[in-house]
């Protein structure tokens, strides 16, 4: 039991490596297209197949709404590869932790993740008629992401239910 919950963390962990990398990537690739105009990044594939003509595009900060609602100088309308960095940052760090309330915790966060993958995914097909190898990158990992917690939650569920017999008799 505790080895399959060790094997669930290590690949969680490496999992938000990887959308830590992709973050990392995607936030240097908008601050040179920021400074730069000529910039042309490695995800640059074509016209119709352009990160960094999504990332600095309007959705590409604040997640396309916030501002709108706050304003555009708002210290929460910063870029979305920010709050990646943060979120799988966060995600990381917690996937440390065996508690059952921690790894709900976490399985909300992946949720969020995984709705605003959802959201970005319609914009991009939808409304900006494009294709970025790296935001698609990153709703794998999502995905991924959503199905380990979920694995690791019904493990530490169903311990805990085993603990609780126990204690009981």
């Amino acid at each position: 039991m505790a080895f399959a919950v060790g094997v669930i963390n290590f690949l969680l962990t490496f999992s938000c490596f990887c959308g830590l990398a992709l973050s990392i990537y995607a936030y240097t690739v908008e601050l040179q297209a920021s400074v730069n105009e000529n910039y042309e990044a490695m995800c640059d594939i074509s016209e119709h197949m352009s990160c960094s003509k999504v990332f600095t595009s309007q959705y590409g900060k604040g997640f396309g709404f916030i501002g709108k609602l706050l304003g555009e100088k708002s210290p929460l309308n910063v870029p979305n590869s920010l709050v990646g960095i943060m979120a799988y940052s966060l995600l990381a760090t917690l996937a440390q932790s065996n508690s059952l309330f921690i790894t709900k915790m976490s399985y909300v966060l992946v949720l969020v993740s995984n709705l605003f993958s959802l959201y970005f995914a319609y914009i991009l097909y939808f409304v900006l008629y494009d294709f970025c190898v790296v935001c698609v990158s990153t709703y794998v990992v999502n995905f991924l992401n959503m199905c380990l917690t979920l694995l690791k939650l019904k493990k530490l569920d169903k311990a805990a239910k085993v603990d609780s017999k126990k204690k009981r008799k």
